[in-house]
C-alpha cells in the first residue's frame, strides 16, 4: 500500500480507465469513476468507490461532483481526441487536480503537452518501446522514459563470483548502480547493498543504469 492514501478521479471507464481504476483501489486509494455509459457505469461499481454516470465535457456537471476536491485526475476517454481535450480544459478550470491523460495517438500527445498536463500517455507506444528494450536486453524489468531512458534490469552472476560491489565500480565502469540483491537460495532482496558485500555465483542483482550499457555487461 502507498504511503499516502489519495482521492483520484477516473474519467472514461474503458479498457484502460478500469485497469487503472482498479490498479489504484489495490494499492490503497479511493476512486471516483465517471463515465457516460449506463453499461460502463453498472460494471464499475462493484470494483470502486464511487461511480456516476455523466458527462465529463460540462464543466458545472464536474463541479458537482467535486472533482476540484480530488488529489488526481486520469482522464482515459477512448478515441475522441476533441471530448478528451475538453475535459481536459474542464478539469484544468477547476483548478485543484494534477492530470494524467491517455492520448489516442502521437498528434494528441503534443497537444496536451502543450497544455501542460502532469502526463500524457498513449499506451501501445510505451508498450511497444518497452517490448523493443526488452527483447534487446534479455532480463530488463522496466524502463523509466521521463528520467531520460533508465532501464532497470535483473542480473545473474557468473563472472563477478569472489568480487565485492566496492571492486567492480560498476557506477565508474559502466554508469550502472546495484539497487539490490538476492543471494542464491533466498527469497528476499536486500536493497541497495554495502559497497563491500561480495558476490557469489547464482546471486541476482536488480542494477539501474543506461540501456546501452546493460548490455556491456558480464556479470
Amino acid at each position: 500500500m502507498s504511503a499516502k492514501k489519495l482521492e483520484i478521479g477516473v474519467i472514461g471507464l474503458g479498457k484502460f480507465g478500469m485497469r487503472m481504476s482498479t490498479a489504484l483501489v489495490s494499492l490503497g486509494h479511493t476512486v471516483l469513476g465517471i463515465d457516460m455509459s449506463d453499461a460502463r457505469a453498472q460494471m464499475a461499481e462493484d470494483s470502486l468507490d464511487t461511480v456516476y454516470k455523466a458527462d465529463a465535457t460540462n464543466l458545472n456537471v464536474l463541479k458537482s461532483l467535486r472533482v476540484q476536491e480530488l488529489n488526481w485526475v486520469v482522464i482515459s476517454v477512448g478515441q475522441s481526441v476533441e471530448q478528451s481535450l475538453i475535459i481536459t480544459l474542464n478539469v484544468q478550470e477547476l483548478g485543484g487536480p494534477k492530470i494524467w491523460v491517455k492520448a489516442s495517438n502521437e498528434e494528441h500527445r503534443k497537444i496536451l503537452q502543450r497544455l501542460r498536463v502532469d502526463r500524457a500517455i498513449v499506451p501501445e507506444m510505451e508498450a511497444a518501446v518497452m517490448a523493443a528494450h526488452q527483447l534487446s536486453n534479455p532480463g530488463m524489468l522496466d524502463l523509466i522514459p521521463k528520467y531520460g531512458g533508465i532501464a532497470i534490469q535483473e542480473l545473474r552472476v557468473e563472472e563477478w563470483d569472489g568480487k565485492s560491489l566496492v571492486e567492480l565500480n560498476l557506477m565508474h565502469s559502466f554508469g550502472v548502480m546495484v539497487m539490490g540483491i538476492r543471494p542464491a537460495g533466498e527469497r528476499a532482496f536486500v536493497f541497495v547493498p554495502p559497497a563491500r558485500t561480495v558476490l557469489r555465483k547464482g546471486d541476482a542483482l536488480v542494477v539501474a543504469g543506461r540501456p546501452g550499457s546493460m548490455g556491456e555487461l558480464r556479470p
